[in-house]
């Protein structure tokens, strides 16, 4: 059984905790504090780069995220109605590298989120459909659903 939930903001920057308090209300006690912490990070990120990129940083527009939670992975779908991202960005992004302490070019915090995202979830999709860009990220959880800790019935 799946369990889906909508929540839907406001493309304005202090409005992302209101869905990162809602993925920790949705998510404990069901899941490790590690994986609520992979899934948040890769959402937060996520919906910074609809509110900075697809709309360029303006507010008075949508940004909703799904959530679904399944016995044996979690799902999430971030969508926006602004500027599409390039065609072939996210298969570009290469995987997420660490800072090196020695090399200070390499501690930028900017143009990271897609692969913070790719190194947090298992799989990272976009499509646009309909002018609504989706990014659909997903997350195997551990054990098997007789183990699951979650419960669906």
């Amino acid at each position: 059984m799946t369990r889906t939930i909508r929540l839907e903001i406001e493309s304005r920057p202090e409005c992302i905790d209101l869905l990162s308090n809602a993925l920790h209300g949705i998510c404990h006690p069901a899941l490790p504090a590690g994986e609520i912490a992979r899934i948040n990070l890769a959402m937060v990120e996520a919906v910074n780069n609809a509110v900075e990129h697809a709309y360029h940083g303006e507010s008075d527009h949508s940004v909703w995220v799904e959530f679904d939670l399944m016995p044996d992975h979690y799902r999430l779908r971030v969508c926006d109605q602004g500027q599409p991202m390039a065609p072939g960005r996210l298969a570009a992004t290469p995987g997420f590298a660490e800072p090196d302490p020695a090399d200070s070019v390499t501690w930028s915090t900017r143009g990271r989120g897609l692969a913070i995202i790719k190194a947090c979830m298992d799989t990272v999709e976009y499509e646009v459909r309909d002018g609504v860009n989706t990014l659909s990220m997903s997350r195997a959880l551990a054990g098997d659903g007789a183990a699951n800790p979650i419960k669906t019935a």
